[in-house]
């Protein structure tokens, strides 16, 4: 699915960020403008790019005092949730040297990813903000299944393993995003209303609540301003859900 650059650290460069929960100045691996060459989204929307995987490049991290975040809401706090991060997790984390590494592996990503998690659940982050990480954690949950060979020992028990966290993370997902749809304005988790409703009627699915999942994929078909690609996706789809709620046919 993705075939990895044998030099992604040429694609990479450090940016300089400062907490802002402890204002110490971090480095943070991000991937150069305009080098990852975009291929497509599988259905649940997870990006493909033919030289680099950018799911794993999207979080900053602290490590003086914890905090960790999607980099685009890594600035974004107020003194009440610096508080509570205070409190919660500065007060248990042990401050350590910025690890050096040419790149982040996939495991390395889930596990900052999982960090910016407790810390947005610990600040009582918006809704949205909680449902985008858990999505992006089961993305990287599929790329480890894309990284196994067959010819690995275990292979059969991690494929498992790793599909069913891909999945409890996708409906993790599918539960935030959907009352994160009822209470907050869009963009939402950097989604128009036609590709959340979209999403959403895939992770309905994913569920097997196939009702749900026609009713979102109803407006996201006749929506105005629909891209083609998102179009193709919602048909497909379509099928799939008409499959479920109609096996006879």
């Amino acid at each position: 699915f993705i075939k990895m650059d044998d030099n992604e650290k040429t694609l990479l460069l450090d940016k300089s960020y400062t907490c802002p929960v402890c204002d110490q100045k971090i480095k943070v691996k991000s991937v150069k403008t305009n080098v990852a060459k975009f291929v497509g989204t599988g259905p649940d929307l997870r990006p493909s790019h033919s030289n680099i995987n950018v799911t794993k490049y999207e979080v900053a991290s602290c490590n003086y005092c914890g905090y960790t975040a999607l980099v685009k809401d890594f600035p974004n706090t107020t003194q009440v949730q610096r508080k509570l991060h205070r409190e919660n997790i500065q007060a248990n984390f042990k401050s350590r040297e910025e690890v050096s590494c040419d790149s982040y592996s996939v495991e390395m990503a889930i596990s900052r990813l999982k960090m910016a998690l407790l810390c947005a659940v610990t600040k009582t982050g918006k809704v949205s903000e909680v449902g985008n990480i858990c999505l992006k954690i089961s993305w990287l949950y599929q790329d480890l299944v894309d990284e196994l060979s067959e010819d690995d020992p275990g292979y059969e028990e991690k494929k498992t393993a790793y599909l069913a966290e891909a999945h409890n993370q996708a409906m993790n997902a599918y539960e935030h995003l959907s009352k994160a749809r009822m209470e907050e304005d869009y963009p939402i988790a950097g989604m128009n209303e036609t590709t959340l409703d979209y999403l959403l009627s895939y992770l309905a699915y994913e569920k097997g609540e196939y009702q749900t999942a026609m009713q979102y994929l109803s407006g996201v078909v006749t929506s105005r301003g629909i891209s083609p690609r998102l179009k193709d996706k919602c048909l497909d789809l379509k099928e799939l859900v008409n499959a479920k709620l109609h096996p006879d046919e």
